[in-house]
């Protein structure tokens, strides 16, 4: 997923002179095409992540679209200052792209870890999120963004669920099929969870954006009960729904119930397996939406 990623930005860096590649110490091997074409756009800027996110936002206030990549806790949660200063209030536009959301580096230990990246970045005020569930998924995602070219974070994973495993994107739900309760995972680790729980995922989502909290209402509105599943901290979701759920009137003893299962952290120094991090911590939420 993260050499396909890095080839497609590769690919458009040519054409496109506003994308400037910076990384963190990270896919420099994979990123030398770009490096190529313009070695002044394309930096490696080492260990220095809240250095690279200050100059990210100054390039951005001069029309530049700088993307930026490193691992998670490096870059979401060493640099979150400058994400809720620099883009989130001040409104630059960048694509942030991590690798090892949660515990994808699950041997590495703590220093590593971090299941509260989407959390923080939604508190940044970004609210266009991707979490792809495939490297063909991803590198279609990759094109649109850089189209759009606004504050976006890209979660890169090590898990490969492929078109034909990965239940149906929840933007494709039909509410009058619906007749039982729905199991909807966020991200690919939730189908890893899902397994372990011993449920069958029947949505996936990819994007985490306003649509996605309109479906989320509009299905509960509906009655329907709806337990979603992620790998990583779901404290977000509730101010999500909070906040777009305001301008609708519902009926509220007919609306459905919304369960959340999440991993928050880990008991773990290290483990050998990501699900035993994923799994070590988990919080089970039950909540009536009004």
């Amino acid at each position: 997923m993260r050499n396909r990623v890095l080839k497609k930005i590769s690919d458009t860096f040519k054409a496109d002179k506003e994308l400037f590649l910076m990384l963190g110490d990270l896919g420099v091997f994979q990123s030398r095409d770009a490096h190529k074409v313009d070695e002044f756009r394309c930096i490696n800027y080492g260990i220095m992540e809240q250095s690279m996110l200050g100059f990210a936002s100054g390039i951005s206030i001069a029309k530049a679209y700088p993307i930026i990549y490193s691992i998670t806790p490096f870059i979401i949660e060493r640099c979150y200052e400058q994400l809720k200063l620099d883009f989130g209030y001040n409104k630059c536009k960048s694509l942030v792209i991590s690798a090892g959301g949660s515990f994808d580096y699950n041997k590495l230990g703590p220093t590593h870890y971090c299941p509260n990246d989407i959390s923080l970045m939604i508190k940044a005020n970004c609210r266009d999120i991707y979490l792809p569930w495939n490297e063909l998924q991803a590198e279609k995602f990759i094109g649109n963004i850089l189209k759009k070219k606004c504050f976006t974070y890209f979660r890169l994973s090590t898990e490969e669920i492929d078109n034909y495993t990965m239940p149906k994107d929840i933007s494709e739900i039909d509410l009058k099929e619906i007749k039982n309760d729905i199991f909807i995972g966020i991200g690919p680790d939730s189908y890893l969870l899902a397994n372990h729980l011993k449920h069958a995922l029947n949505f996936s989502v990819s994007t985490i954006n306003e649509e996605l909290i309109n479906i989320i209402l509009n299905i509960i509105r509906n009655g329907i009960n709806i337990t979603i599943i992620a790998g990583f901290n779901l404290d977000f979701l509730l101010n999500l729904l909070q906040q777009n759920n305001k301008s609708h009137k519902s009926i509220i003893d007919s609306n459905g119930c919304l369960t959340l299962i999440y991993s928050m952290d880990t008991k773990y120094d290290s483990a050998e397996k990501k699900i035993s991090h994923l799994t070590s911590n988990l919080f089970f939420n039950r909540f009536k939406i009004k």
